[in-house]
């Protein structure tokens, strides 16, 4: 059945897209995508309606020969519909239609009123004679399984050989869809009329998920990942479900208040309590919010840069994974969701060492190779290609009660090199101790170190440094610092970091200690939008796209490196926190 599907989809794709790869627009805005293993084809449908804010809400898409609806839809983006539909029904026309708010009589909470409306749309789940959703009611497992098969537009296979399901059950071919595509376990019993476990359907909508190719349920997993308090209550077999729907935010979640307080009210903690029972709502709303968030779909930027068919694969160093984040959320939708994106980036060396080995294509990088990359470089044979998508600068801070406000570049590398001061004072600052920090050798800040103040790697960090006052990871840089604050006897640090990072990460301290930092100016310069931007600071620096320098014309790298300069990739190094180039 797979087989055939696939070469069903493979089939109808060239049809689509007359001879053009799948994933292409193909003109007319007629896009398609293969899912999974093929045995769903993602389609764009054109809204050529008018529509105002309210009526966008809920416009579905079904087909158009029997107006039956596509329950695998999207909402409105950018006068699209995106509907999946089985491989087998990919050629069939589909159409845009107007669906509506339903006014369900015994629904008062909001949320499961649209959510279990926009299903209805769909065609996954209907209301009684009276215009009832009984939303209070348990949800029993021929219920929920009955609208995971309508979500899916599963066809019934072959007796689902359940001791407690007949012919005659309106669930027959119910369970035996679901059975036939492994939802349903292979069991004696079907246990129709038992009721769900908030475990239960997260298993059952994370499976659904994976059958369409959107996600993939780990096999293990790690529940001290997850965000609830009673993780540890959830049953071994459903950890993996719940650690891929994480992300989506649509888990069946209680919460409750704590006795910290924040800003005059009590911090809440959230459960999982895996064995509540599921109501017909919150069946709704979990569902509706699934189908919501778990789908990747391109902008039409992605589709226009031909992202939507192939991303490069990206890294960088700590300070640019918001490029990344941004790119992906320009790109697509529930881009977190996207099989290439990166959770983080691996730190500045480990990103160049990746680049020239050809682990990854391209990197986001705040500085240039050091001395050391680019020796491996030129070993390997591999010339690196730097484009500069941004302004960035590397900056000095202090904590802010020290009454210093700027140190020339002869004195930083006078401390940090020969270790020549132990005392503000001797820099035009208060009878206070200095307490410099360095970052690892390896890390992107201590390329710049090398560029501005050690020659290019001829001259080394002052050992005693090295030996004392390290910080390991970007953050710890601004947090060493800041905790490092001495009143009595007075001691304040010094510390280094790029522009950008130093203001991105500046306001998440207050978690981590009250104690603030300020930035130094250089040679009288105080480092500033306008400053670095016009170079007037002396330690002004761009950010990079770094590819190798074979990379092929029109390769997704190559591809990536012009929109980053593109108005559309200025606007995401702008959403990222940095200072694009001017136009």
């Amino acid at each position: 059945m797979k087989l055939w599907r696939r070469m069903t989809a493979l089939l109808l794709g060239m049809a689509l897209c007359q001879g053009a790869a799948m994933g292409a627009d193909c003109g007319s805005g007629t896009w398609s995508r293969e899912e999974g293993d093929g045995s769903y084809i993602t389609l764009r449908v054109p809204v050529e309606m008018e529509l105002d804010a309210a009526d966008s809400l809920y416009v579905a898409v079904r087909y158009a020969d029997t107006k039956e609806p596509v329950a695998l839809s999207s909402e409105y983006l950018d006068g699209y519909l995106f509907a999946t539909v089985p491989a087998a029904d990919a050629a069939r026309p589909l159409e845009v239609f107007q669906g509506g708010e339903v006014d369900w009589t015994d629904i008062s909470y909001a949320e499961a009123a649209y959510g279990a409306s926009q299903l209805q749309n769909r065609g996954i789940v209907q209301g009684d004679e009276h215009g009832r959703l009984n939303q209070d009611a348990a949800l029993t497992r021929a219920e929920a399984f009955a609208a995971i098969v309508r979500l899916l537009a599963l066809e019934p296979g072959e007796d689902p050989g359940y001791s407690d399901v007949s012919p005659e059950d309106w669930y027959y071919g119910i369970a035996s869809a679901a059975r036939a595509v492994g939802i349903a376990e292979a069991a004696d019993t079907f246990d129709p009329h038992r009721t769900v476990t908030r475990a239960e359907f997260t298993v059952m909508a994370a499976r659904a998920m994976e059958t369409v190719g959107w996600l993939e349920i780990p096999e293990e997993g790690d529940r001290s990942a997850l965000d609830m308090v009673d993780a540890e209550a959830i049953p071994d077999w459903a950890v993996g479900a719940y650690l891929a729907l994480q992300d989506s935010a649509a888990l069946l979640i209680t919460y409750r208040p704590t006795e910290e307080i924040l800003e005059g009210l009590p911090v809440e903690e959230s459960l999982a309590e895996p064995d509540r029972t599921v109501t017909r709502g919150e069946m709704c709303t979990m569902l509706y919010q699934v189908l919501r968030r778990v789908p990747v779909y391109p902008t039409e930027t992605a589709i226009q840069w031909g992202f939507d068919r192939e991303m490069p694969v990206v890294d960088g160093s700590t300070s640019t994974y918001p490029y990344t984040e941004q790119l992906y959320s320009a790109l697509f939708t529930n881009y977190k969701y996207h099989t290439q994106y990166p959770e983080s980036h691996s730190k500045s060396h480990e990103s160049y060492e990746r680049l020239i080995g050809g682990e990854v294509d391209v990197l986001f990088a705040a500085t240039k190779a050091s001395q050391e990359l680019a020796e491996l470089a030129a070993e390997q044979g591999v010339e690196l290609e730097y484009i500069p998508i941004a302004y960035d600068a590397m900056v000095f801070f202090t904590n802010e009660e020290n009454t210093t406000d700027g140190l020339t570049r002869e004195q930083i590398r006078s401390i940090y090199v020969d270790n020549a001061y132990d005392n503000w004072s001797e820099v035009g600052g208060p009878d206070a101790a200095l307490l410099p920090y360095c970052r690892n050798t390896d890390s992107g800040s201590h390329a710049l170190m090398e560029r501005y103040f050690l020659e290019d790697g001829a001259l080394s960090l002052s050992p005693e440094i090295l030996q004392g006052n390290v910080s390991i990871a970007m953050s710890s840089a601004l947090t060493d610092v800041a905790s490092a604050l001495s009143i009595d006897p007075p001691a304040y640090a010094l510390g280094y970091s790029v522009y950008a990072y130093y203001y991105n990460f500046e306001e998440l301290m207050v978690d981590v200690t009250p104690n603030k930092l300020k930035l130094l100016a250089i040679d009288g310069v105080m480092p500033t939008d306008e400053t670095i931007t016009d170079g007037t600071y002396p330690l002004s620096d761009y950010n990079y796209v770094v590819i190798r320098s074979d990379e092929p014309e029109n390769s997704p790298a190559r591809r990536l490196a012009e929109f980053m300069v593109s108005g559309a990739g200025q606007q995401v190094v702008s959403s990222a926190g940095f200072l694009p180039l001017p136009e």
